[in-house]
């Protein structure tokens, strides 16, 4: 069953391999103009993918995939508060996905997660503060069931690479709307005197159709820091006032436990009768441990994180683990 997984790591690792020597061949052309230039960017495009095939484990189970593209842009100036150094607003659509244990489902009783995936449009504004806070409202909309387009996604995915084909998308949930809101609010606790180290944490809260819970994370960062409102890791390195940011090159680590009211991923549509063939009451706390590296330098930013957690559902055969790598590009 896992022959043609196995052929496809080494074109996985090629592949990779390949798209890191271009980030970093981009990052040296880009450093070298923006040296020349100096132009001061006001846009920022990020992509983001989740997979656990960048475990090189063969495995492709739980949240197994998700796609997000993001543009963000500068505010006025002098729109800004008096103890407001830095505001910044984005869109955001993307794809979550999500199989049972495995993508080889033969049965309804494997699954024991449901399946499904979700396709959202997300609107953001971020405030920052000299204090190094920060505060983040969402909105978002998002849909699961076929309209989520979860099944073509991933045969298409699995086609390219040579991948198993995949089954159990007929046990998928059923289509279901839905908005939510959310509020972030985080800052600095501590930093060291030589500014190679600190500790913050950040508190999020969410309301809605789709999904509803809290979480909080404290955040230990080592290595060369830029503050808050300056920083790779809170999206802040385009400044509203266009003032100069250094260079950042630092490993963080996030512990971060959740609290899950309501999540249509595993329970289906809120006020559907008929939710799917398969729906699962969520375990309430979720403990999440993420670790990664970020690199920033003029006008790229690159990301590698691994996460791993607890069981969303208390019948789940296994906990899950993914990798994420990231792109940022300002202009």
């Amino acid at each position: 069953m896992f022959a043609p997984r196995e052929t496809a790591i080494p074109f996985m690792i090629n592949n990779l391999y390949t798209i890191l020597k271009a980030c970093l061949m981009a990052m040296l052309f880009f450093d070298h103009t923006g040296c020349l230039a100096q132009h001061v960017p006001h846009s920022e495009f990020n992509f983001r993918n989740d997979n656990d095939l960048y475990l090189f484990n063969k495995q492709d189970q739980y949240y197994t995939n998700g796609v997000f593209f993001n543009i963000r842009r500068t505010v006025d100036s002098a729109s800004l508060s008096s103890n407001e150094v830095n505001r910044l607003w984005g869109i955001t659509i993307g794809q979550k996905m999500y199989n049972a244990y495995t993508a080889q489902i033969r049965y309804i009783e494997e699954v024991d997660r449901p399946i499904t995936a979700y396709l959202f449009l997300a609107v953001d504004i971020d405030r920052y503060f000299a204090n190094e806070t920060l505060l983040s409202f969402t909105g978002e909309i998002g849909t699961i069931g076929q309209r989520a387009l979860g099944q073509q996604f991933q045969k298409s995915i699995h086609k390219v690479l040579n991948l198993y084909d995949i089954a159990g998308w007929e046990y998928q949930l059923e289509n279901a709307f839905g908005i939510d809101a959310a509020v972030q609010y985080g800052g600095l606790l501590y930093r060291n005197a030589q500014q190679w180290f600190d500790l913050s944490a950040q508190a999020e809260a969410k309301l809605g159709l789709n999904h509803t819970g809290m979480s909080i994370a404290p955040t230990i960062r080592l290595g060369q820091l830029n503050s808050f409102h300056q920083s790779a890791y809170t999206y802040s390195r385009l400044q509203t006032a266009a003032k100069p940011v250094g260079n950042e090159l630092f490993f963080f680590y996030s512990p971060q436990l959740n609290f899950v009211g309501y999540d249509a991923t595993l329970q289906g549509g809120m006020f559907l009768r008929d939710k799917g063939p398969v729906t699962h009451t969520p375990a309430r706390w979720v403990w999440y441990n993420n670790v990664g590296v970020m690199y920033a330098q003029h006008a790229l930013t690159l990301r590698l994180q691994y996460i791993f957690y607890t069981k969303e559902v208390p019948g789940m055969f296994f906990r899950h683990r993914y990798g994420s790598v990231g792109m940022s590009y300002r202009f």
